[in-house]
């Protein structure tokens, strides 16, 4: 038991866990020896003890052997932690070495560094001071060359050189392409003003032109109505002295003093007077006055010669009125004419009936007042002027610019004129006299409903290519609805008591239905009244030599002998060879046998009340190249009935009687009229 305590003390106070195993291995041998009974049972209680003190998890041996273990643990990481520190140590040591190593290096070329910045920035200030020295200098110099550019500009500019100007730069946005930006709008606003005054000046030469070479006497009055300014032609209007100075008279005076007067006590021609009036002098000179008020005083008086003018205007009335007798005895003829055919007609048949010697007394005298009234419709027809159309291309633009004066001679007092041309040429073909005619008409019909003041206007405007419309269009009394459905009507008048034949839009219509053209009326009652002529609009024939129809063949047909004979002439000397046909069934049988021809002219109205149209239709199925002319001397308005079966081509039209040129219009392509 002895030895066994003594392990385990031994055990307690062992300082290795070599030697607490070696002690326990001990106490291990001697309690196998308990175990065998070599203990004596009164101790046994001890042994006991003794092992449960010795073995468990809090017998002696583990709690040493925890305990040496923890210090070995402990030993251990205290070494560990030596030898790391040393490695620290020596890390430490390397890493300071390395570190002052590393600055060293830093610090040597931080310090070149720091050299070479002062060397920079020694030489960027000395650039920069150069720099700005320079930069001054440029600016210096930019701002004194162009503001003393500028000044010089500016300088010759108001001296009146206008072509002075400054260099083209872009202007900066700094006060000096501020100054140039002023300096070119103060030299736009010169010229500006140059051309303004040059073109007062071209003003002011034009009125005072005008002002000395007016044929009428112009004069201008102060508010007091004294003359102030008078040009060459007042003195010769009003038959003045000319040696004698009318500025700084009164009007009234002055025109007291002239000789036209021929109840001076009834003149009122002071400043209180505005608008028109006339004087009346000996051998019946006519003086028009008119005075305009200015807006300062004063006012500026016209004085016109109208002599020449009521005398023109007087000559016109008498025309006027002798045309209406001469349109109404053509009237009359036409009728009368028409009486005589039927009184002939019964004549001749009375004559082949006649059975005694009484019948043939009246047959003799039948056949005296026939030859009396046929005699008086041909006077009556010379009287009444009744020829045929002689159609032209003309230019509307200026036949109406020649007519313009005959116009404002025919027109009141008080109506004004007004003329619109036409864009460009605007060329018709119709008879110019007529034309002249018809627009004077209208001009006159305008003037007469106006009742007054009015205004008349001539336009001419082209709806489209292929239409001229020649407007005439006034501010009289207008017509209702019932009026213009029979204005055209002949005989037909509103003006009953004023010598109104009603024959002047009649004659008007007829000359255009006649000229291919059409008339129009568009009336409001109280407004006014516009009657529109409208035109096929005609081809100027080009001025490139026409070839002749060498060896081509024309076929003619045409029942009137003579028309025939007039007809192949014109044929024959543009080169065709011509074979004439009287009949619709000639001609056809000719077509049937001929294997080629260039050219078919033909007659509308043939024998036997046939029309041409059936052989337009054969030439065209079988010569497809076969140029076609169809001649009438009577175009009603349902002139293309019987066309309608015709291919999509082009028949010439030409208006009898038949001529050269029509022939030569026809071929080159300029038409009367077509159907396609």
């Amino acid at each position: 038991m002895q030895a066994m305590a003594n392990e385990l003390v031994g055990a307690a106070h062992a300082e290795n866990l070599l030697g607490v195993g070696e002690h326990r291995r001990n106490f291990q041998r001697l309690s196998r020896l308990f175990d065998e009974g070599a203990v004596e049972l009164s101790k046994a209680r001890e042994v006991v003890d003794m092992m449960d003190l010795a073995y468990g998890r809090e017998g002696l041996f583990e709690s040493r052997r925890r305990e040496l273990s923890k210090q070995l643990a402990a030993q251990n990481a205290l070494f560990r932690i030596r030898s790391n520190a040393s490695l620290i140590n020596n890390l430490s040591g390397s890493f300071a070495g390395n570190a002052e190593r590393i600055l060293s290096a830093e610090r040597d070329k931080t310090t070149s560094a720091i050299g070479f910045a002062k060397i920079v920035i020694l030489a960027t200030g000395v650039g920069a001071v150069l720099i700005a020295l320079a930069s001054a200098m440029f600016v210096a110099r930019y701002v004194t060359a162009n503001i003393t550019s500028i000044s010089n500009a500016m300088m010759r500019l108001a001296q009146g050189d206008r072509a002075t100007r400054l260099p083209q730069k872009l202007a900066a946005n700094d006060e000096i392409g501020i100054l140039q930006r002023s300096f070119r709008v103060f030299r736009a606003n010169a010229l500006r003003l140059d051309r303004m005054n040059q073109r007062l000046n071209r003003q002011n030469a034009l009125f005072e032109r005008v002002f000395l070479n007016i044929t009428d006497g112009v004069a201008i009055t102060d508010p007091e109505g004294r003359l102030t300014a008078v040009n060459p032609s007042f003195s010769k209007t009003l038959r003045l002295d000319p040696s004698l100075n009318p500025v700084g008279a009164e009007i009234q005076v002055v025109l007291r003093s002239s000789i036209l007067a021929e109840n001076k006590s009834n003149w009122r021609f002071d400043e209180s007077f505005a608008g028109f009036s006339e004087i009346h002098g000996d051998n019946g000179l006519v003086i028009e006055i008119r005075r305009n008020a200015l807006p300062e005083g004063g006012g500026v008086w016209l004085f016109s010669d109208a002599t020449e003018r009521r005398q023109v205007q007087d000559r016109l009335r008498q025309i006027q009125h002798i045309e209406g007798l001469g349109k109404v005895a053509g009237e009359v003829a036409h009728d009368f004419g028409n009486i005589l055919s039927s009184i002939a007609s019964n004549v001749h048949l009375v004559e082949q009936s006649r059975t005694n010697a009484q019948t043939d007394t009246y047959f003799y005298r039948m056949r005296n007042a026939l030859e009396i009234g046929t005699s008086l419709v041909q006077r009556l027809l010379a009287f009444a002027k009744k020829q045929a159309l002689m159609p032209e291309v003309i230019d509307l633009n200026e036949l109406i610019a020649g007519l313009i004066d005959l116009i404002e001679v025919s027109l009141k007092d008080g109506v004004a004129l007004e003329t619109q041309p036409g864009v460009g040429p605007n060329y018709v073909l119709a008879d110019p006299g007529q034309l002249e005619s018809a627009i004077l008409n209208l001009c006159l019909n305008a003037d007469q409903s106006i009742k007054s003041a009015g205004r008349i206007r001539v336009s001419i405007r082209r709806p489209d290519k292929s239409t001229t419309v020649v407007s005439v269009t006034d501010t009289g009394s207008g017509m209702d609805k019932a009026t213009q459905l029979r204005a055209f009507e002949p005989f037909f008048s509103t003006r009953s008591g004023e010598n109104g034949t009603g024959l002047g839009l009649a004659m008007v219509y007829g000359f255009m239905k006649q000229s291919g053209g059409d008339a129009a009326i568009c009336s409001k009652c109280g407004i006014g009244t516009k009657v529109s002529l409208s035109f096929p609009t005609a081809q100027v024939a080009s001025e490139t030599p026409r070839e002749i129809a060498s060896g081509q063949t024309a076929l003619l047909v045409e029942d009137d002998p003579d028309t025939m004979r007039q007809t192949a002439s014109c044929l024959e000397n543009e080169g065709f060879s011509v074979t004439p046909a009287s009949t619709l069934e000639g001609a056809m049988t000719h077509l049937d046998k001929i294997e080629h021809l260039d050219l078919l002219v033909t007659d509308l109205n043939l024998d036997d009340g046939k029309t041409g149209w059936p052989l337009v239709k054969q030439c065209e199925d079988k010569f497809a190249d076969c140029q076609i002319i169809v001649v009438s001397g009577r175009l009603p308005e349902r002139f293309f009935d019987g066309c309608e079966q015709l291919k999509a081509r082009t028949v010439a039209l030409v208006e009898k009687p038949f001529s050269q040129e029509k022939l030569e219009s026809a071929l080159q392509g300029r038409r009367c009229g077509a159907c396609a």
